[in-house]
C-alpha cells in the first residue's frame, strides 16, 4: 500500500485492485478475472491524469493498467509514486524503449496480451518483482549512507587530527568513544564534528 510497506508474504484474499482501463481491447476478460472473490475491484480510471490523486485516496494493493501503448501523462503518474505500490501492466507490442520507459517509470511486470489462466501467475509476479526492487534500492540506499558515512568520518579524523595532533588511529578512536557515549552512529558524531568546526571557523 502507499502509506505501509506491503507484507512480504502476500496473501491474495480480497486483494484491493486500483483499474486504470484505457484500452477497451481485453476489458471483459479482465474483468471477468477480476470478478473472483480473491479481489476487490475499486472504482475504475479511464485516465490515467489523477492516478497519483487516487491512489493516494484508496490506497489499493495493486494498481492494473490496461492500455494500448503508455501515454506520457500516465509515465509521469507512475513515476510520481514509484516503489509505491505494485504496477502489472496489460499491454500490446510494445517496443524496447516503451518497455524500458515503462519500468523506469515503476512498472513491476509487464505482460503482453491477457490471457485468463495466467491471470493469477501474473499477478504473483508483479509483487514478487516489486518486493525484488524494493529490496535493491534498499540495499543501493544503503551502500549509499555507508559511503557517504565513510568520507564524513574521513574528514572529520582528518580534522581531529590536525587540530589535536593526534594519529589515524588516535582520531578514530575518539570518533568512537563519542558515539557510543551519545548513543548515535559514528557518521553522525562525525557529521557533528565537522560542524562544531565550521561553527567555530
Amino acid at each position: 500500500m502507499l502509506d505501509e510497506p506491503y507484507p512480504s508474504a502476500i496473501g491474495f484474499i480480497m486483494l484491493r485492485i486500483l483499474l486504470v482501463n484505457e484500452s477497451p481491447k481485453s476489458s471483459k476478460a479482465l474483468g471477468q478475472a477480476l470478478q473472483d472473490d480473491a479481489y476487490t475491484l475499486l472504482p475504475e480510471l479511464n485516465s490515467a491524469s489523477c492516478l497519483w490523486q487516487e491512489a493516494k485516496k484508496s490506497q489499493p494493493d495493486l494498481i492494473l493498467i490496461n492500455t494500448c501503448v503508455p501515454s506520457q501523462t500516465l509515465l509521469e503518474q507512475l513515476q510520481a509514486m514509484r516503489g509505491a505500490v505494485p504496477v502489472l501492466m496489460l499491454v500490446e507490442g510494445l517496443n524496447q524503449v516503451q518497455i524500458q520507459a515503462s519500468l523506469q517509470a515503476g512498472v513491476s511486470h509487464l505482460i503482453d496480451c491477457f490471457a485468463a489462466e495466467k491471470w493469477a501467475g501474473a499477478v504473483m509476479m508483479a509483487f514478487a518483482q516489486f518486493e525484488q526492487s524494493k529490496a535493491l534500492q534498499q540495499r543501493i540506499s544503503l551502500l549509499e549512507q555507508q559511503l557517504a558515512d565513510r568520507k564524513v568520518i574521513d574528514q572529520a579524523k582528518g580534522l581531529l587530527m590536525d587540530k589535536r595532533r593526534l594519529s589515524e588511529g588516535e582520531a578514530y578512536e575518539t570518533l568512537r568513544r563519542q558515539a557510543m557515549k551519545q548513543g548515535m552512529k559514528l557518521g553522525d558524531v562525525a557529521r557533528q564534528v565537522l560542524a562544531m568546526a565550521d561553527l567555530l571557523g
